[in-house]
């Protein structure tokens, strides 16, 4: 049985450049392929936790949880196997990815309106703001 767990949610965060961010602990690597990305980020791994063992630390301690929309963007992805993507687990560690279909940091943009007695703006609109190509009856 593995010792330690990882999961990463892996994402396109712009055209060519692939990043994985760690759930358990929150270490991320960009790189040009899926399996890039997942290569580098096991070697940040394991650089990590060698130091931390060698200095009589839990591996990864300090390290915290990432952001709760990572974990949202990981639980509603879709699971990649390693071995599709050329990477092993090391030994110890139970290592699972999942490809995001939504980048984390999508979220709906709030529309921005005066509120009552709202004194500094008063006599003049405040644009509302929305996200591109949605309808301003929302």
């Amino acid at each position: 049985m593995a010792e330690h767990r990882l999961r990463f949610v892996l994402f396109l965060d712009a055209p060519g450049l692939w990043v994985a961010r760690g759930l358990e602990h929150d270490l991320t690597a960009e790189a040009h392929t899926i399996g890039q990305a997942l290569r580098a980020v096991m070697r940040l791994v394991l650089a990590h936790a060698d130091f931390d063992v060698r200095h009589q630390l839990d591996p990864l301690s300090t390290f915290p949880a990432a952001a709760q929309s990572y974990w949202n963007a990981y639980a509603a992805g879709t699971p990649i196997p390693l071995e599709q993507v050329g990477v092993a687990a090391p030994v110890g560690w139970d290592v699972h990815a999942a490809f995001a279909t939504r980048l984390p940091s999508d979220r709906p943009l709030r529309e921005v309106r005066p509120q009552a007695g709202d004194t500094a703006s008063a006599g003049r609109a405040r644009p509302a703001i929305r996200r591109a190509g949605t309808s301003p009856a929302m």
